[in-house]
C-alpha cells in the first residue's frame, strides 16, 4: 500500500458481499463533497442521518440513509460519507462503480480507511490492530479485551512507559552534559529503582499480551497417553459427540483430531492424539510423530491413564516418563475407566499436579475437568508457558532485554543511555510512533475492504 496514495479520495462497500437488508458504501477524502452532491443532489447536515434518494446518472436508484462527517471529526480524519442503502449487490455495485467513475476517485485498498485513521492520528497502531482482532474475535471475552484496547487502555500504559523512560533518559543526559548546574544528581540506587519500576511495568504488560493472545486464539488442550487408555473416548465426551473412532484395539487413532468448544465465553481447542509407545508399526510411528508435534503447541496437557492397570503409586513413574516429552507445559493426569476400577469420581492434587478420576464411557467426571480448566485459565488468569507470539509480545521482549542491560550498566551512563534509546524505540514502535511501509502493509492488508 503506497502511503502517497493517501491524497486520493477512496470508496468501498463496507458490508459483507451478497444479499442483505442493508448495505453500506464509504467514501473518504478531499472529493467527498463532490461525490455527495452528485449522489444526493445536496449537502446534508454534518453528522446527521438524512433519509434521501440516491442518484445514479440523475435517476433515483434507491432511497436510504446518508451521513456526512466533516474532517477532522471522522473515523479517517478526512471528510467522509456513508451511504446506507438496500443490500442488493446490483444496487451497491452500481453505486460504487458510479462513484469511482468520477475523476481522481478510486476503490479503497484493504484496510485503507483504518490506515488513514492511523496516519491522521485518529488512532494509534495498537488501536488499529484491535479493530481486526474485534472483527475476527471468536469469544465474548476477547471481544471485551479488543474494545478496551481500541478505547486506548493498552496504549495509555505504553505511553506512560515511554514517558518514564524519557524522563530517566533526559535526567541522566543532563547530569552528563551539565555537571555544574544545580541539577538533582540521581544516586545509583535511585537509577536502579527507576529501572526496576519500568521493568516490572513492562513485564506486567507482557503478561497482559500473553493473556490476550490466549483469548484470541483459544486455550489449546492436547489429550495424550498410551494406546487404549480411553483418549478418544475422553475426546468424544468433552466435545459432545462421537467424532473419534473408539475400539478395543490399541492404536486406533493414527492422526491428530481437533475440535473447538466454548467454555464460558472462552474458546477451547481440544486435540486427540495417537497413543505414544514403542512400536515397529510404520503407520503408528507416523501417528506418534504427529502427536509429539501437537504437544509442542499445547497450552495444557491431559495425560490419560487406565485406572484398571495404573495404580496411584505408579503415577509418579508415568508422569516422569512423559515429562521428557511434555517439558514445561502444564499437565493434568486423567485416571479413566473408573466404571471398571470402581474408583470414586474425584479430583485430587498429588505434589505438583492434579489427578482427576473419571469415566469417559459413562461421561462421569467431565464437570470436574471443565471446572478445573476454568479455575486455571479463566478465574486465576493462569500464566501460559506455550504461547503463540505476535508483534507486541516480541517487541516487549526486546524492550525487556534492553532494560535488563540498562540495569546491568547503570553506572556507565553512556551505555545506559544507549540501551534506553533501544527501549524507547521498541515501545514507540508498538503504538506506531515509529514505523515503516512494510509494517503498515503487513498490518492493514489483513483488514477487509471498506474498513
Amino acid at each position: 500500500m503506497n502511503i502517497n496514495q493517501n491524497e486520493d479520495t477512496i470508496a468501498a462497500i463496507a458490508t459483507t458481499p451478497g444479499c442483505s437488508s442493508i448495505g453500506i458504501i464509504r467514501v473518504s477524502g478531499t472529493l467527498t463533497y463532490d461525490v455527495t452532491k452528485k449522489i444526493l443532489g445536496l449537502i446534508p447536515k454534518n453528522r446527521k442521518a438524512s433519509y434521501l434518494p440516491f442518484k445514479y446518472k440523475n435517476n433515483t436508484i434507491d432511497y436510504g440513509i446518508a451521513i456526512l462527517f466533516n474532517h477532522p471529526k471522522s473515523f479517517t480524519g478526512e471528510d467522509m460519507l456513508e451511504l446506507h442503502c438496500h443490500g442488493g449487490p446490483v444496487i451497491l455495485n452500481t453505486l460504487l462503480k458510479y462513484i469511482v467513475s468520477f475523476p481522481n476517485i478510486r476503490v479503497a485498498n484493504p484496510g485503507e480507511f483504518s490506515m488513514r485513521a492511523f496516519l491522521n492520528k485518529k488512532i494509534d497502531l495498537v488501536q488499529a490492530e484491535s479493530i481486526i482482532d474485534l472483527i475476527n474475535s471468536n469469544s465474548l471475552e476477547f471481544s471485551k479485551k479488543s474494545i478496551n484496547i481500541f478505547k486506548g487502555n493498552f496504549s495509555y500504559k505504553i505511553k506512560k512507559l515511554i514517558n518514564d523512560v524519557n524522563n530517566l533518559y533526559s535526567h541522566i543526559e543532563a547530569m552528563i552534559n551539565f555537571p555544574d548546574d544545580q541539577l538533582e544528581q540521581l544516586s545509583n540506587n535511585t537509577i536502579i529503582s527507576n529501572l526496576d519500576d519500568i521493568i516490572n511495568a513492562t513485564n506486567k504488560l507482557n503478561e497482559q499480551v500473553k493473556n490476550n493472545i490466549i483469548l484470541r486464539d483459544g486455550i489449546k488442550i492436547v489429550i495424550i497417553g498410551r494406546p487404549n487408555v480411553g483418549k478418544s473416548s475422553l475426546f468424544n465426551a468433552l466435545i459432545g459427540y462421537n467424532n473419534a473412532i473408539v475400539t478395543s484395539f490399541p492404536g486406533t487413532t493414527r492422526d491428530v483430531l481437533r475440535y473447538c468448544i466454548n467454555l464460558d465465553g472462552i474458546t477451547i481447542n481440544i486435540s486427540d492424539t495417537a497413543g505414544i509407545h514403542n512400536t515397529n508399526n510404520f503407520i503408528e510411528k507416523i501417528g506418534i510423530k504427529h502427536s509429539l508435534k501437537e504437544i509442542k503447541t499445547a497450552n495444557h496437557i491431559l495425560l490419560v491413564v487406565d485406572s484398571t492397570t495404573c495404580k496411584i503409586k505408579q503415577l509418579n513413574y508415568i508422569y516422569n516418563n512423559f515429562i521428557k516429552i511434555i517439558k514445561n507445559i502444564p499437565v493434568t493426569i486423567i485416571r479413566n475407566k473408573a466404571d471398571l476400577s470402581n474408583e470414586n469420581i474425584s479430583i485430587n492434587k498429588l505434589e505438583k499436579y492434579y489427578i482427576i478420576t473419571i469415566s469417559a464411557k459413562l461421561k462421569k467426571g467431565l464437570n470436574l475437568i471443565f471446572n478445573h480448566i476454568k479455575d486455571l485459565y479463566i478465574k486465576n488468569n493462569y500464566k501460559f508457558n506455550s504461547i503463540n507470539k505476535h508483534r507486541h509480545f516480541n517487541i516487549l521482549n526486546n524492550a525487556i532485554l534492553h532494560l535488563k542491560r540498562s540495569k546491568e550498566n547503570y553506572s556507565y551512563y553512556d551505555i545506559l543511555l544507549e540501551e534506553l534509546k533501544y527501549v524507547k524505540y521498541y515501545l514507540d514502535s508498538i503504538i506506531g510512533n515509529v514505523y515503516n511501509n512494510e509494517l503498515l502493509d503487513e498490518i492493514f492488508s489483513k483488514f477487509c475492504i471498506g474498513k
